[in-house]
């Protein structure tokens, strides 16, 4: 009995201790609008946070910004301006001088607002924040990744507000929803997801929010890093959303359905849900003719897939049947390879690692030195290598088509995706053969008919359920096909 009185005893004291601390944070809470050391002490240690003190009408005005994020020409025509017009008129408040500013009621809203560029502008009874986020962006630019002949020139930059202007002055519907959050606990980056609501798939957009909302992160640096935790198979080497910079794009999707999201301070856009046709199309098909658009979506589609057998037969066929080579054929090989000290698989393998040193060196230097580096290095070497009897001269002949025609498709995971398939395919052909390759493209097509973008199957066809053609397929159909009534008109 005594114990349980002592139980209870010592419960009640906890019970009260936390009554007074809760009772002591809400009086904090409300003494923010009366109390400016409050804001002092939460911004200590920052010097970047500036605290501006002004005089008005025997009244005192404090202001709080950021100085990083507020340029002084702002801070003068948005908050000090205002000010000095309402010089030697009754004080009624600061929602009489700044209509558009946002009333504040606790320490933690404050201080968010500062990081986020907000001005704070308190006179003692009232907390109030102004935007006065202003920063220099960079300019919209045409794309150094995503090249474009004949269609509009506007890439995305890193400014989310300048992304959704330049999504919105295309597509001015109002079916055009927009949901801005944030992600990330110590960053929070803001994001912004773009869905056309008579178009879009429910289940879909369920999906990309419930991944959102799912995502526990300390915090966000890219757009490719997002897509990682959004798709359902991070681990693949096919990607599962659309990686983009360009504009069109990007509405064309909105048009056709899809779901855009943006994420601030990231200059591309992820697109779902996507067909695997929407991975290897160029996104000047929609401005080419139709037949020409055509035949190139056939030629990256089944070119890109030949890359991974140009090699690897080569292993297969030198390694265990030579029997399948026309005699011709196999005397100029075997011609060829008279003075090469490694097996065809160890060939290929060195030349094909050979290949993309070069090529990754290249990339990672400036523009004229890269195109040097890539055209010189991959002459000198491969002049260098067949003289010194290291390769064949087929060999070098194959890799440099291989890797021409691996370039094709215009999404960039995609082919570093196949990249790593080309290496699989060629070990197991220099270890079971032709067998060895039926084998992985088995696994290629098992894993693709897997893979779902935003719950939808990867692999589905252009074709719409309503009976209507997506023209992201295999097909480019004429735009004429488009109109309502595409008889001839009279003059």
């Amino acid at each position: 009995m005594k114990k349980r009185l002592f139980a209870n005893s010592l419960f009640a004291l906890g019970l009260s201790r936390i009554k007074r601390f809760a009772h002591g944070y809400a009086d904090m809470e409300v003494a923010i609008v009366v109390n400016t050391d409050l804001l002092m002490r939460a911004f200590k240690g920052n010097d970047d946070i500036v605290r501006k003190e002004l005089l008005l009408n025997e009244k005192s005005i404090n202001l709080f910004y950021m100085n990083s994020l507020t340029e002084q020409k702002t801070l003068e025509e948005l908050v000090i301006r205002p000010l000095h017009l309402h010089i030697g008129d009754e004080w009624k408040g600061l929602q009489n001088v700044y209509i558009s500013g946002e009333s504040i009621d606790s320490v933690s809203d404050a201080v968010q607002a500062v990081l986020e560029g907000f001005t704070l502008i308190t006179d003692g009874e009232e907390l109030i924040k102004l935007k006065t986020f202003s920063v220099s962006e960079r300019s919209i630019e045409t794309s150094t990744v995503e090249h474009s002949i004949m269609g509009p020139q506007d890439s995305f930059n890193e400014s989310l507000q300048t992304n959704l202007s330049l999504l919105k002055r295309k597509v001015k519907n109002i079916s055009l929803k927009t949901i801005i959050g944030n992600i990330g606990e110590e960053t929070q980056t803001q994001y912004a997801v773009l869905y056309m609501d008579n178009k879009v798939s429910r289940d879909n957009l369920d999906f990309l929010l419930g991944a959102l909302n799912q995502i526990n992160i300390q915090g966000i640096t890219s757009a490719s890093v997002l897509q990682q935790m959004i798709e359902e198979v991070p681990w693949s080497p096919f990607p599962q959303l659309l990686n983009t910079v360009r504009v069109d794009t990007s509405m064309s999707s909105l048009l056709e359905g899809r779901i855009v999201l943006l994420l601030d301070g990231a200059p591309q856009a992820l697109i779902g849900p996507i067909t695997f046709m929407d991975l290897v199309n160029a996104a000047d098909d929609e401005y080419n003719r139709s037949l020409t658009a055509t035949l190139l979506r056939h030629l990256s589609l089944f070119g890109f897939f030949i890359t991974l057998f140009i090699t690897s037969s080569y292993v297969s066929f030198l390694t265990f049947h030579p029997e399948m080579l026309p005699p011709q054929l196999f005397s100029l090989i075997a011609t060829s390879r008279a003075k090469v000290p490694f097996p065809p698989m160890l060939e290929v393998l060195i030349l094909e690692i050979m290949v993309e040193i070069l090529r990754e060196a290249a990339a990672r230097m400036s523009i004229k030195v890269g195109q040097t580096i890539g055209v010189v290095g991959g002459i000198v070497i491969g002049t260098a290598a067949v003289e010194a009897g290291l390769f064949s001269n087929i060999i070098i002949i194959l890799v440099s088509v291989t890797t021409l025609l691996s370039f094709l498709p215009s999404n960039v995971l995609l082919r570093n995706g196949f990249q790593v398939f080309k290496y699989v395919f060629i070990l197991l052909a220099g270890l079971l053969g032709l067998f060895g390759q039926m084998i992985a493209f088995a696994y290629i097509l098992s894993h693709l008919v897997k893979l779902n973008s935003l719950g939808s199957p990867l692999l589905s066809t252009g074709f719409k359920n309503s009976g209507g053609y997506s023209n992201k397929g295999v097909l480019r159909v004429p735009k004429r096909g488009f109109i309502k009534n595409s008889s001839k008109t009279n003059r």
